[in-house]
């Protein structure tokens, strides 16, 4: 037989280990308790995230007074405002920024000539736009006189670019021709290999010269002239041997400004003979 104090020890055990078990039970329910709260917590936050009004495009985004909900990038041919009124095309209806699609604003705005690609990104906290775009490079910028704003321009790709992003807002390097559009030479249907021969013009006049070229005057397409910072150029015809005539200008001018004569231009326009026509 177990001793009294055996006994009561034995019951202190039971009651401890009861007590300890209490204690589990209690913990274990305050920690589902904590999860329910929780997890009540976070639906209750995606709901309220899910029906922020940061999700939302206000009605007037296109408006001068929302233009920070709407960034562009990189243009500098097309200004902000052709960009979006294309944009406006397309009315940003009420409801949340991840169900707007930005897909068919790019391919509008891509329709603009200047414009190689488009990209229309969505962003929120807050709702917005950020376009960013990539322009053509232009090669050739056409105007009817040497001081007048220019009319067109054209890419070594054939792209054309209309009046209506000219003047361009930026420094470029793009070849200055004149011509009128008439007589037969319409610079709105000049092809690829217009452009490339008058722009490689251009530049090898540049080169042999070692000037910068003002501009080329194509008003007369049987009798061109360029201008380059010292004196005028006398080409005559676009032709095959043009290319071979313009190679002596680099022995030409150093004499030329040397002898410091007042040229009215340098003729080049016979393939086997130049000669120095002087201011009267």
């Amino acid at each position: 037989m177990p001793s009294e104090y055996a006994v009561e020890r034995r019951i202190k055990q039971q009651k401890l280990r009861r007590k300890a078990r209490r204690g589990e039970i209690a913990i274990r329910r305050l920690y589902k308790f904590i999860r329910f709260i929780l997890i009540i917590a976070i639906f209750y936050g995606i709901h309220k995230a899910a029906c922020s009004h940061y999700w939302y495009f206000p009605t007037d985004i296109y408006s001068s007074q929302s233009s920070d909900k709407i960034e562009i990038l990189g243009n500098k041919i097309v200004p902000k405002q052709k960009i979006l009124n294309e944009m406006r095309k397309f009315p940003v209806e009420y409801k949340p920024i991840y169900r707007i699609n930005p897909e068919k604003m790019a391919h509008a705005l891509e329709q603009l000539s200047p414009v190689k690609r488009a990209y229309v990104r969505r962003y929120w906290f807050p709702a917005r736009f950020v376009v960013m775009i990539e322009e053509v490079t232009p090669a050739i910028k056409i105007a009817p006189t040497e001081y007048a704003k220019e009319l067109a321009a054209y890419t070594l790709d054939g792209e054309f670019i209309g009046r209506e992003f000219l003047p361009f807002q930026y420094a470029d390097n793009s070849v200055k021709v004149l011509s009128y559009g008439t007589k037969g030479d319409d610079y709105e249907k000049w092809d690829v290999e217009k452009i490339n021969q008058l722009y490689k013009l251009a530049k090898q006049l540049e080169v042999y010269s070692g000037e910068k070229l003002e501009y080329i005057d194509l008003r007369n397409p049987h009798d061109i002239y360029a201008k380059l910072t010292s004196c005028k150029l006398r080409l005559g015809e676009l032709d095959v041997s043009l290319f071979e005539r313009i190679k002596v200008i680099q022995h030409i001018l150093p004499t030329v400004k040397n002898m410091k004569l007042k040229t009215k231009y340098i003729d080049l326009s016979w393939k086997k003979s130049q000669y120095i026509k002087e201011d009267e």
